[in-house]
């Protein structure tokens, strides 16, 4: 069971008011976008009405929908992986010890922060300073585009309103990794680094629906 949204423990129990903090999963900045939009080529469109059937079964009638989004980062959760606390109190944080600061550079996913000494072991049975979750500095900004193209193929001369839907659809369409997180355990080797993605590799798929 999780604590106020990520951790376990409260660091000190006789304290809770230390706890209050952003919300691990605050997203603060977030643009969508969707749409549904039939192509202008083919009979009754605006452009090529007057094409020749063959042709028209081919670039005639599609519809394309997409949905695109772009959000901020979560807030970062600091821990230790060897920290001592007081016995019958949660883990031990760390401290922060100077004011941290995300690395913009080429070398970003090998070192997130711009000086990680500002992370800081503390004294076995003390309590750190770091907040349960900080805000300043965030995981990568997430980027996602799922797009389908459809269209109906008539078969009113077999049955008034019958037709057959092909559909192409695209998860990630673009392919676009959304990086995870930095490691965040202040006393691990590979703090700091980041080396995982949190979302699926391009899908695509096809579908066939025939109405009647």
């Amino acid at each position: 069971m999780t604590w106020l949204g990520s951790l376990t423990s409260l660091q000190d129990p006789n304290k809770p008011w230390l706890e209050r903090s952003l919300s691990t999963f605050d997203i603060p900045k977030v643009l969508q976008l969707s749409y549904s939009y039939d192509l202008p080529f083919g009979h009754g469109r605006a452009m090529m009405g007057n094409m020749p059937r063959v042709l028209e079964a081919v670039v005639g009638g599609w519809k394309t929908n997409g949905l695109w989004r772009w959000s901020a980062g979560r807030p970062l959760t600091f821990t230790l992986a060897d920290g001592t606390s007081l016995p019958t109190y949660g883990a031990q944080r760390p401290n922060i010890v100077g004011t941290p600061k995300r690395n913009r550079g080429a070398n970003w996913m090998n070192s997130y922060f711009v000086d990680p000494t500002v992370f800081q072991q503390p004294l076995p049975f003390t309590l750190g300073n770091a907040p349960r979750a900080f805000g300043s500095i965030r995981t990568p900004w997430a980027f996602s585009a799922d797009l389908s193209l459809s269209k109906q193929f008539s078969l009113a001369r077999v049955r008034e309103d019958m037709n057959v839907e092909f559909r192409i659809e695209a998860r990630n369409a673009f392919n676009h990794p959304v990086f995870s997180g930095p490691d965040t355990s202040v006393d691990d080797g590979a703090f700091g680094t980041v080396t995982s993605t949190s979302n699926l590799p391009r899908q695509v798929q096809l579908a066939v629906k025939f109405n009647f």
